[in-house]
C-alpha cells in the first residue's frame, strides 16, 4: 500500500507527512490490531537465514557474544519449522547452583525480570515473557497481568513468598508475546532455571511456556488443565498448563476454565 499525502502552501504541491497525518496512520494501524513489535530488532523475513548469519560474522557479533549467534541461528520465516538449538549452545550447563545463575543473568542483563518469591517452596510458576511493567520493576508479573495471578494464587490459599515465579523469556527487551527466536534464544536458560530450582511442582501459564518445555504443540484450550511432564535435565517434573493471565484479562470468559485448572493444582499440592 502506498500513501501520498500533499500540502498546498502558496499555489505550490509539497509531499510530506503531517504530524496529524503519523498519528492517523499509526492509530490505524492500531485498529488492524499491529500493536505489537515482533521482535527485539529488524529482521529480513524474505532472505535465508544463512545470509543473516554471514553479515554477522563478517562484522564481528558472532565472534564477540556466543549468545547471539543462540539468537541468530534460531531465526527463521514466518511458518517454518523451529530450527534447533545445537547442544553446545548451552551456555548454562554448567552453573551449579541457582545463586550463580541469578547473578550471571544479572550481571549481563540488570533490569531482566528474572524470577520472584520462593525457591525452596517447590512450587514454581513459569510465564512467558515480561511485560513492560516487568521490564521497568525488574520483576516477573507486576502489571495488571500480576495483579490477577496474585488474587488466583490467593484464591488456592499461596502468594508469592510460598512459591517461586520466573519467565520463559526473561531476556526479552520488547513486551508482549516473544516470538520463535526470543523463545529459543533463552531456552537454555529456562531449562537450567528449571533444574536449579529443582521444584516439585509446576504451573505452565500460557501456550508458549506449556508448548515449549512440555514439546506438545496441543493448542492451549485444549492442553490447559491436563498434567504434563517437564525435564530439564534433573528428571520429570509434574508440570499443569493453564492459562495465561494476559489472556484471561483479554478473555474473561474463560477464567472458570482457569479456575478449575487451580483447583485442580491445589489438590496436587495437598497429596
Amino acid at each position: 500500500m502506498s500513501l501520498r499525502m500533499h500540502r498546498i502552501e502558496d499555489g505550490a504541491a509539497h509531499a510530506g507527512p503531517q504530524a496529524g497525518d503519523v498519528a492517523a496512520l499509526l492509530q490505524w494501524w492500531a485498529l488492524s490490531g499491529a500493536d505489537t513489535l515482533t521482535g527485539d530488532a529488524p529482521a529480513g523475513w524474505l532472505s535465508a537465514p544463512e545470509a543473516m548469519i554471514t553479515r554477522e560474522m563478517a562484522s564481528g557479533e558472532l565472534a564477540d557474544a556466543p549468545h547471539r549467534q543462540n539468537r541468530v541461528s534460531a531465526i527463521q520465516r514466518p511458518g517454518a519449522a523451529p530450527i534447533p538449538i545445537p547442544a553446545d549452545a548451552d551456555m548454562f550447563a554448567d552453573v551449579k547452583s541457582l545463586a550463580d545463575l541469578h547473578a550471571m543473568v544479572k550481571s549481563r542483563h540488570p533490569n531482566a525480570p528474572f524470577a520472584d518469591g520462593n525457591p525452596a517452596s517447590g512450587i514454581m510458576i513459569l510465564g512467558e515473557a515480561p511485560s513492560a511493567e516487568d521490564l521497568r520493576t525488574g520483576r516477573p508479573f507486576t502489571g495488571p497481568a500480576g495483579l490477577l495471578l496474585d488474587r488466583m494464587l490467593a484464591a488456592i490459599g499461596l502468594d508469592r513468598a510460598g512459591c517461586y515465579i520466573a519467565l520463559l523469556a526473561p531476556l526479552r527487551r520488547v513486551p508482549g508475546p516473544p516470538p520463535p527466536d526470543a523463545i529459543a534464544s533463552d531456552l537454555p536458560l529456562a531449562r537450567a532455571h528449571i533444574r536449579l530450582a529443582a521444584p516439585r511442582n509446576l504451573l505452565l501459564l500460557g501456550a508458549a511456556a506449556s508448548q515449549t518445555m512440555t514439546g506438545n504443540t496441543t493448542s492451549i484450550g485444549k492442553l490447559r488443565g491436563s498434567w504434563l511432564q517437564v525435564d530439564a535435565g534433573n528428571g520429570p517434573v509434574p508440570a499443569l498448563a493453564t492459562f495465561n493471565p494476559a489472556y484471561l484479562l483479554r478473555r474473561p470468559e474463560d477464567k472458570a476454565l482457569a479456575w478449575a485448572d487451580l483447583l485442580a493444582f491445589r489438590q496436587r499440592l495437598l497429596q
